[in-house]
């Protein structure tokens, strides 16, 4: 019966998959990735002077995970029996997003905004109405928005922050983009961690509390887990219809004290207990009706909450690349130059270059100057052991190594403040 379930779930996934191009919601995300990463391109030509990661690809990558992280919350949906009485509040959740992400930040998309603030909207609306402050039913912009239902949205939020969740964990930082941030007066190296996901995915929407004609899959007798609101316990008679829905997730960042991995890691675990969070608070909204605030409440404060205690905290800990005078800490390399054809790697700090100790970017540039066309660097990694690289080209000069650095002083280079990391700064 389990098995059933999930061969069914994949094989409606399949087809709501292959109808998504047709859809102009479909096209509408399409062109603010397609932007996004065209911003990322932009940036990457100022650090690097070349494209490193092309549109194109983070562009096909994010439909590829955004397809697989839709297909498993799908089967989740579909296997545990997570259903919902209607979801019209799902079109606004969409727009919600678009116009919080063009009025503010990226990291706004995000459905946690959105999902809340449409739900509180609805509730204090529904609230306004009943007590017959304002007949809100006669005002059509706003008659909508009564018949929302609130749980479902809500559970929908937290399944796709946990989907996302996943997502940053293997996805997130595919990606990086080196950056210069200020910080407490001294410029400072990180990268931009930045992925957006089109969702596509299914819901069991209930038809009928009574038997219809066609095709029937056998369920469970514990089936469904989660029950719209209203609907009684034994539901055996009950049909549900398994409807498609897109959504597009959001992922922006930035780290300044972590390697881009290990601060995704992080970061995805976060929004894993969010979500749990938000999903038992919105199951115990069914029970209790005054929870419904809490969870709408609770979707878009907390998730800008660790927002908040993550800027604070990439301000208070030890930056990971900073200028020094004890040897050359490595930001990033540049595409195909020498440094990445003999394995220089983020992180990793020039101790010498063909056996003279270099402190400083002024001093590999006298050696590399004087050099003929064969190099061996010392490189020290992040967990202190020394290594050491050759390189050779005996057609041209070596010429420049193509590494990213941090600079002594902020002329001429995209900064960003760590006190407001929406704004980018040009000096």
């Amino acid at each position: 019966m389990i098995l059933r379930l999930i061969w069914e779930s994949i094989r409606q996934y399949a087809q709501v998959v292959l109808s998504f191009l047709l859809e102009p919601v479909f096209w509408i995300m399409f062109f603010v990735l397609f932007f996004q990463y065209k911003k990322l391109e932009e940036i990457q030509k100022d650090i690097y002077g070349v494209v490193k990661y092309k549109k194109k690809d983070m562009m096909a990558s994010s439909l590829l995970a955004g397809i697989l992280g839709g297909m498993a919350i799908s089967i989740v949906i579909t296997v545990v029996g997570i259903t919902f009485g209607k979801l019209e509040g799902a079109v606004f959740l969409i727009i919600f997003s678009l116009i919080l992400l063009l009025l503010f930040d990226s990291h706004f998309i995000c459905l946690s905004y959105s999902g809340g603030i449409v739900s509180l909207i609805s509730l204090l609306l529904g609230y306004i109405n009943t007590k017959g402050i304002i007949n809100i039913s006669e005002i059509p912009i706003l008659r909508s928005f009564l018949n929302f239902d609130i749980t479902a949205i809500l559970i929908l939020v937290s399944l796709l922050h946990l989907v996302e969740a996943l997502l940053m964990y293997f996805d997130g930082a595919r990606y990086p983009v080196p950056m210069f941030f200020k910080k407490n007066g001294r410029i400072v190296g990180g990268f931009i961690l930045t992925r957006f996901w089109i969702i596509p995915l299914m819901i069991l929407i209930l038809l009928s509390l009574t038997p219809i004609g066609g095709d029937v899959i056998p369920t469970p007798d514990w089936w469904p887990l989660i029950r719209p609101d209203g609907i009684p316990i034994n539901v055996n008679d009950a049909v549900f219809s398994l409807t498609p829905l897109f959504a597009i997730l959001g992922y922006g960042d930035f780290t300044v004290s972590k390697m881009p991995k290990q601060k995704v890691k992080e970061s995805s675990l976060s929004l894993f207990i969010f979500s749990v969070t938000l999903f038992a608070l919105t199951v115990l909204s069914m029970k209790i009706y005054a929870f419904k605030y809490v969870a709408a409440i609770f979707s878009p404060v907390f998730h800008e909450l660790i927002i908040i205690l993550n800027r604070r905290k990439e301000r208070m800990l030890e930056s990971l690349w900073d200028y020094n005078y004890d040897g050359i800490k490595i930001l990033d390399v540049v595409p195909n130059s020498p440094a990445e054809k003999m394995g220089i790697e983020t992180g990793d700090k020039i101790i010498s270059i063909n056996n003279r100790r270099v402190n400083t970017i002024c001093d590999a540039k006298v050696i590399l100057d004087e050099a003929e066309r064969y190099l061996w660097i010392d490189v020290e990694k992040l967990d202190g052991t020394v290594r050491s690289l050759e390189y050779y080209n005996y057609q041209t000069d070596i010429g420049s190594l193509g590494i990213i650095t941090i600079p002594q002083d902020d002329a001429y280079i995209p900064l960003m403040d760590l006190d407001d990391t929406r704004v980018f700064k040009r000096r």
